[in-house]
């Protein structure tokens, strides 16, 4: 069984971590970056549409079954036109964890950061509208996070990192927050330095940092479990990764991320 991941970079790698180490996937894996775009979040949303569809069917014509757009960006514009066009296959989108902060938000706020595009596009204002929590959320822009993610010297910017993050959060009491939602795949590798910035400028503050990477993972896996045939041999954790660009800082920082996890990579362009 082939197993994609898709991500405008490198963020996906977040959610395929979870799932291996956490989940036990344990299938042959195809992760496609499209490092040639990234990021996605401040682009034009029809250009952005039209590389997603792209790389989707890239996926797809390998032979990927689950598909996971591992990207809450992509999810937000595309995933319901891609399920209607590709009805075979099972694809799994990615959503800010909202519903988690929701179900334990104590009647305090909620602040979810995400990328431009995902704070103003529907599939997230219905959900937080839909968990009856409108009044109580805040919606940031943080795109400038994904740009940290993906550049090869991420490790040693953890200074300007903290600063960036310290503008975000300095128009917030957070004494009057519960959750920081991390919406987008790429932010999850900043959850030290949101701690060190919370801890830093408001330390009598008591707030869940979470992201939706164990749900996405829970929710592949059962599909695995529901697809995979019984004589079927597993390929054990081989990863090809496929890049749109080639990109030395990509293939640096997949490997910090995934810890050189004994994985075999492929670096193939699309």
């Amino acid at each position: 069984m082939k197993i994609g991941f898709f991500d405008s970079g490198l963020g996906g790698l977040t959610v395929l971590k979870e799932a291996i180490e956490n989940e036990g996937l344990n299938e042959e894996i195809y992760y496609l970056g499209d490092t040639k775009n990234t990021p996605y979040g401040t682009k034009e949303e029809s250009f952005v549409k039209e590389v997603i569809e792209d790389n989707i069917k890239y996926l797809v014509d390998i032979g990927c079954n689950p598909i996971v757009i591992a990207c809450n960006t992509a999810t937000c514009l595309s995933v319901n036109e891609l399920r209607e066009k590709y009805k075979d296959i099972v694809i799994i989108g990615t959503e800010p964890a909202v519903k988690v902060a929701a179900d334990a938000h104590m009647n305090k706020r909620i602040l979810v950061l995400a990328t431009s595009i995902t704070v103003r596009q529907e599939k997230l204002l219905n959900l937080v509208e839909n968990l009856h929590i409108k009044n109580e959320v805040d919606l940031v822009a943080a795109d400038k996070l994904v740009r940290f993610a993906e550049s090869i010297d991420c490790n040693e910017r953890g200074q300007e990192v903290e600063e960036y993050i310290k503008d975000i959060l300095k128009e917030y009491d957070l004494k009057e927050y519960s959750h920081i939602v991390l919406g987008c795949t790429h932010f999850p590798l900043f959850v030290q330095n949101f701690k060190n910035v919370i801890n830093e400028i408001c330390p009598e503050a008591n707030i869940d940092i979470v992201d939706g990477a164990k749900g996405i993972s829970k929710n592949l896996m059962n599909y695995i479990n529901i697809l995979k045939k019984e004589d079927e041999v597993v390929n054990k954790n081989v990863i090809k990764v496929i890049t749109t660009k080639e990109s030395e800082a990509f293939e640096i920082r997949a490997k910090q991320i995934l810890n050189e996890h004994n994985l075999k990579f492929e670096y193939k362009l699309q």
